[in-house]
């Protein structure tokens, strides 16, 4: 293709078949986490859904049962007070936990782009005036989202442990209360 405006593309065709396979790779590669962060948001709305009518059948039940009511686990709190305590809590971090994993997709999926960019002006499939300069860039930008993504998979991963911790104590305490 001819110059336009100080650039010139090359199109997909003129490179070897490694670069083109590398770059199929990562297009691929990217499709498949976009297409992953659509099912978990999808995954939250039900699950969202599902805890709410389960909740509120814990809340109902509360009140029809008067021996789960009565029972007493700590000074002032009764059982089912400290039940839905902890299942509050599960709840909240279970929510934060996916809005985590929600944006560590996200930047898993600018990561990918980042490095399809920066494979795409090494190779000039794309040549910018000043291609030196944002290649720095994209290589910065790569840095950090490879760092939030990190980081965001740590926390996804501590929530998720204290969420099932509080779940299965929330399990012990009805089954210690039967």
């Amino acid at each position: 293709m001819g110059d336009q405006k100080g650039m010139s593309h090359l199109n997909q065709s003129n490179l070897n078949e490694i670069d083109k396979l590398k770059l199929n790779r990562l297009k691929d590669r990217f499709s498949k986490w976009h297409a992953k962060q659509i099912d978990l948001l999808t995954f939250c709305v039900n699950l969202t859904f599902t805890i709410s009518i389960a909740f509120f059948g814990l809340i109902a039940n509360k009140y029809f049962n008067k021996n789960f009511q009565d029972n007493n686990v700590t000074f002032s709190f009764s059982l089912a007070k400290t039940i839905l305590f902890c299942l509050a809590i599960s709840i909240t971090l279970g929510v934060i936990g996916l809005i985590i994993r929600l944006n560590d997709f996200k930047y898993t999926t600018k990561t990918i782009k980042s490095r399809r960019r920066i494979f795409e002006i090494d190779k000039k499939i794309i040549y910018e005036a000043n291609a030196e300069s944002s290649l720095k860039i994209e290589r910065r930008k790569l840095d950090k989202y490879i760092c939030y993504s990190t980081i965001l998979g740590k926390i996804t991963w501590w929530i998720f442990y204290i969420q099932i911790g509080l779940l299965l104590t929330t399990l012990w305490l009805i089954f210690l209360s039967i």
